[in-house]
């Protein structure tokens, strides 16, 4: 119905290569101690219809609680929706494009925000940039600071066909133009890097691929193929804004509302970002800051596609007390200031 059969066989593929394993080694370790050598060899034997029953218990759960999610999700996201402080154009505060600094100056530098987000994600960068003798741009992504309903409707061509018209519109303006992405932003930038002349690119936890850890058992991407055919909505309350400054989440405008179909644009977009051929054609200069700690955009992803970039200037900054939301974080500051530097290089 929701093509969940072909992700259903990956998941019992996985765990028929490693979950099994695992399982027998347990069931012998804690067998073997007590003597139950016929417990142990009875497993060995039937082992893998247990693993093929657990599975199917858990695809009749998900395929229950897919059935609650298409059912309520709908509604939830659009009460969410109703209670959300809005301008008067209809979109969140925070969220509106902004224009600052002198329309004359030399350099231009176009803000592109994160996933879920808007500009309001930049904390005071936009306005620090500005004072710095900088024309600033802060952009709003299609589907972004609307609905998630709307965000549901984008597609990732419309993600990248917007940055590029920016860059296009304010080229002409500047003798000099930098690119400014944070998060996805910062995988928008880099595919735009590829294709548009830019005299500058700066990645602020940058998303080339989703932070794992041990217990996900799965690649979080592997996940988000099976659970979306099954879970439209994902709900991401405040407390799952990734910062670990606790004052800061409150500021912070992001969907707390996930559509599962984006998640899907959003793994499309690093797939892309990551092609060796498309990351040799960056030949600007580079700036990478990012946390070791990023408990959403993998470091490691991000340092792996900087090494394939072809510029010969490039470099990294890594902080230690922050996690993704890096401009509002504690160490804002200083990505701050290493961004004003690297944009005041000719």
């Amino acid at each position: 119905m929701y093509g969940v059969r072909p992700l259903l066989a990956q998941l019992a593929a996985a765990f028929r290569r490693q979950g099994l394993l695992l399982m027998k080694c347990a069931i012998a370790a804690v067998a073997a101690p007590y003597g139950l050598r016929q417990l142990a060899a009875a497993f060995r034997r039937h082992g893998l219809l247990l693993v093929k029953c657990a599975i199917a218990a858990v695809a009749a759960v998900l395929l229950m609680f897919a059935g609650v999610c298409h059912a309520a999700g709908g509604s939830l996201v659009a009460r969410t929706d109703a209670r959300q402080p809005r301008d008067d154009a209809g979109l969140l505060i925070g969220a509106a494009p902004r224009d600052l600094g002198s329309p004359n100056a030399e350099c231009a530098v176009l803000l592109v925000h994160g996933y879920l987000g808007c500009g309001n994600n930049f904390g005071p960068l936009p306005e620090r940039l500005a004072e710095n003798g900088f024309r600033v741009r802060v952009m709003l992504l299609p589907g972004h600071g609307t609905s998630p309903r709307e965000l549901a409707k984008v597609s990732r061509t419309q993600l990248i066909s917007a940055v590029l018209e920016e860059i296009d519109r304010i080229r002409p303006n500047h003798k000099r133009l930098i690119l400014v992405g944070h998060s996805m932003g910062g995988t928008l930038c880099t595919l735009a890097a590829a294709q548009r002349q830019i005299d500058g690119l700066v990645l602020a936890a940058p998303y080339f691929g989703v932070t794992s850890h041990w217990y996900y058992a799965l690649k979080p991407e592997t996940w988000a193929k099976i659970t979306g055919p099954l879970v439209p909505w994902l709900y991401k309350g405040q407390q799952m804004v990734q910062v670990n400054k606790p004052d800061a989440r409150p500021h912070i405008v992001s969907y707390r509302w996930v559509p599962a179909s984006s998640v899907n644009n959003l793994m499309g977009l690093a797939e892309l970002a990551n092609n060796p051929g498309l990351l040799a054609k960056i030949l600007c200069p580079v700036l990478l800051i990012h946390s070791r700690n990023d408990q959403a955009a993998s470091p490691k992803a991000a340092q792996d596609a900087l090494n394939l970039i072809s510029s010969k200037n490039k470099k990294t900054i890594w902080v230690d007390k922050s996690n993704h939301i890096l401009f509002w974080d504690y160490d804002a500051d200083q990505a701050i200031n290493e961004t004003i530097t690297f944009c005041q290089k000719p």
